[in-house]
């Protein structure tokens, strides 16, 4: 039975069965995918773990009896047959040509950015050139404005404007 058809059973959801399974280190069988794959007994374990929750025991609390305990199967070590072997090998040298061109494009990336921040210091500097042209040019005029007297009479107040009625009574 896979996690979906439990979670299912139970009325919980998918994750809920994978943080049980996990919090609690029940040993669930996996398949060739990783995928958990319950028996009967195990969904016995997980209804029992329901149960506990249901009348108030804290997950961390929780003892699995039924926790069935797979028996270790010894680690078979066989050679690698020639066939696995030049696959491997085939494998690691597409690894190692992807590092390549990897790194190639990595190059390529930075001298294209490097180009581009190379052209905005250019421009930067042209616009900088032109503005302390302008600055000289305000500063060669500035002494022209200097020597001549401000009248202080050229600024005339403009009068207010009253209105109508404030006129009329304020006569």
């Amino acid at each position: 039975m896979n996690t979906a058809a439990v979670a299912k059973e139970l009325g919980v959801s998918t994750k809920t069965i994978q943080r049980w399974v996990k919090q609690l280190e029940l040993p669930m069988e996996r398949n060739e995918l990783g995928h958990y794959h319950f028996r009967e007994d195990d969904l016995e374990t997980l209804k029992s773990v329901k149960e506990q929750l249901h009348h108030g025991v804290l997950l961390q609390d929780i003892k699995a009896e039924n926790a069935p305990v797979p028996a270790m199967e010894p680690a078979e070590t066989k050679p690698l047959s020639t066939d696995a072997e030049s696959r491997v090998a085939e494998l690691e040298n597409r690894l190692e040509l992807m590092e390549q061109k990897m790194n190639l494009k990595a190059d390529a990336v930075v001298s294209y950015q490097l180009l581009q921040h190379r052209r905005e210091m250019e421009e930067l500097s042209r616009k900088i050139q032109k503005i302390e042209q302008t600055i000289d040019i305000l500063f060669a005029q500035l002494p022209d404005a200097q020597q001549e007297p401000v009248l202080v009479f050229d600024n005339q107040k403009l009068q207010k404007r009253r209105g109508l009625l404030r006129s009329i009574f304020s006569l």
